[in-house]
């Protein structure tokens, strides 16, 4: 192992566990990545299909479907904490593996070109894009669980969301204008190519020195891949079972799933909101979302390291859970008295922003006590759950909406936002005292 430290790292770019910079631009990159399948399919071909007819149970079941690969992580987390190519490190082949059948399935769906009526296949397609996605977006967890340090955490958590909202931003306001002008296979198959030459740059580094670029290149694997890297099952299973044996975890588990009803209607609610009843074009509401991604990664990338230093992580979550809460119990109590577009504007960007800024604030908290042996299977139980939250409240959303209103709805996200609020205070998040209590420190 000490030989293999020494191996020259060449011309190429200083790894990123040596180069904070380096850290940042890959991770940065990276998220902007995983956006651009959100935003394609929660507000490019959502929008489209509300604006071509689709009710609001079809448009939260497309959701729901097509979401539903992000509750699967814990899956990709086992597979990943157990097999690697170790030369390559722990997560880098696992990385441009997803990148590159991201690429393919959007090339696949632009030569198929699924119609608007094909909403099963469409959804099919976005499934099997947002698994891709998932499998980048648990590696590249687990990579900077593996090599950031903890005092470059919340930073690093900023940009990562900051980033996908970048992505998320640019997808739906791309999209949007592509399907408004075009169809569905010029617009996937722009984004095909898109992925295809951003994911090159993940080539180009290492995750420790030593490593090697390629697999027919020369190095060896590393000393804290050889080490961390299990080689059975039962270490990994009996690892996260002890890693997550706690009450505080359990109840945080469900804080995280029921915290996520505002993204729920964000995805599948507001685009039949804004297209079928507030009267807005399909790119209006693409255009519109993509804005407001790009404030609240704006407002990520500067608040939260910000809010964290002057309020303490607890206290900023708590206010985070109110502001959610609040706002949309404001949604439901003026809905019936909107006249135009302004008050939901405000609602939404409220809502989006606060959203968003909570999710980085509670995976601070997860990363904090993941137990390094079983990061990736760890943190990527702490992801599945909250995404399978979203994922089951968005499918279900439509039938919420047709059977009660969109005022209905919006007291339905203010109430389950109090009773996520209630489980994070039984939890103790953001509480240095509860690490130990939820075995951070135990030894897998």
């Amino acid at each position: 192992m000490e030989q293999a430290a020494k191996l020259p790292v060449g011309p190429a770019l200083p790894s990123l566990s040596q180069s904070k910079p380096a850290r940042l631009i890959v991770v940065a990159i990276l998220y902007l990545m995983q956006g651009v399948p959100v935003g394609l399919t929660t507000v490019g071909i959502s929008a489209w299909l509300a604006a071509n007819g689709a009710t609001p149970v079809e448009v939260g079941v497309f959701i729901g479907t097509a979401l539903l690969p992000w509750s699967l992580k814990l899956v990709n987390g086992l597979l990943m904490d157990r097999f690697t190519f170790k030369p390559m490190g722990r997560r880098r082949v696992w990385i441009i593996a997803a990148q590159a059948m991201m690429a393919i399935v959007l090339l696949v769906m632009a030569i198929d070109a699924p119609t608007v009526e094909q909403i099963g296949l469409l959804a099919g397609y976005c499934f099997a894009l947002n698994l891709c996605a998932t499998f980048n977006d648990v590696a590249v967890d687990g990579m900077v669980v593996d090599i950031v340090p903890d005092d470059e955490r919340t930073l690093v958590n900023g940009l990562m969301y900051a980033s996908q909202s970048v992505g998320i931003a640019g997808a739906s306001f791309v999209a949007g204008q592509l399907l408004v002008a075009g169809d569905i296979a010029s617009t996937t198959l722009a984004f095909a190519a898109f992925v295809a030459i951003v994911s090159s740059v993940v080539v180009l580094i290492r995750e420790r020195p030593g490593e090697r670029l390629l697999p027919w290149s020369k190095g060896a694997a590393s000393r804290e891949c050889e080490e961390r890297q299990h080689s059975a099952w039962l270490p990994i299973i009996v690892g996260l079972f002890r890693s997550i044996a706690s009450p505080l975890i359990l109840v945080f588990l469900l804080c995280l799933a029921l915290a996520q009803v505002t993204w729920s209607f964000i995805d599948a609610v507001s685009p039949t909101l804004t297209i079928q009843h507030l009267g807005w074009g399909s790119d209006h509401y693409s255009s519109f979302s993509a804005i407001v991604s790009l404030i609240a990664a704006l407002a990520a990338g500067v608040l939260s390291p910000l809010i964290v230093r002057f309020t303490g992580l607890r206290k900023a979550i708590i206010i985070l859970f109110l502001l959610s809460g609040v706002s949309a119990a404001i949604g439901g109590a003026t809905f019936d008295n909107w006249e135009d577009d302004r008050i939901f504007i405000a609602i939404f960007i409220t809502q989006y922003v606060v959203a968003l800024l909570l999710m980085i604030l509670m995976i601070v908290w997860a990363m904090r006590i993941c137990s390094p042996a079983v990061a990736a299977s760890q943190f990527a139980l702490f992801m599945a759950v909250p995404n399978l939250g979203r994922a089951l409240m968005s499918g279900n959303s439509g039938w919420l909406v047709q059977s009660g209103g969109y005022a209905m709805t919006y007291y339905a996200v203010a109430t389950i936002t109090l009773v996520a609020l209630a489980l994070c205070l039984l939890a103790k998040v953001g509480n240095p005292e509860a690490v130990p209590e939820m075995g951070r420190n135990q030894q897998v």
